[in-house]
């Protein structure tokens, strides 16, 4: 649940399913391995910049980055009534909590 209040107006909120959060983690699993398969056939450029940059996308996993973040947004959708982000800037206060 997203929560956005500005004083002195009503503030609305933002209803997000964890099921809908679990789809895309899963769907953009798929997408980063297919990436990552795609990344490893390029060669490396002759270019030492643009080496180091290829070498360093080629160094991390970016499925693995997504599947671990997928593991915790199921492991945080346990605990109900936490509140995730809780920010107040100004007249805006912005809520992430999990209901």
């Amino acid at each position: 649940m997203v929560r956005v209040k500005v004083k002195r107006r009503m503030g609305f909120a933002f209803p997000v399913p964890i099921w809908v959060v679990d789809e895309f983690f899963e769907a953009l699993a798929d997408l980063a391995w297919v990436g990552e398969m795609a990344l490893r056939r390029v060669p490396l450029p002759r270019e030492e910049k643009a080496r180091n940059h290829l070498r360093w996308v080629k160094a991390i996993s970016p499925s693995g980055i997504v599947a671990g973040s997928h593991s915790i947004i199921k492991d945080l959708s346990k605990y109900k009534g936490l509140d995730v982000v809780d920010v107040e800037a100004g007249d805006v206060r912005v809520k992430i909590s999990l209901k």
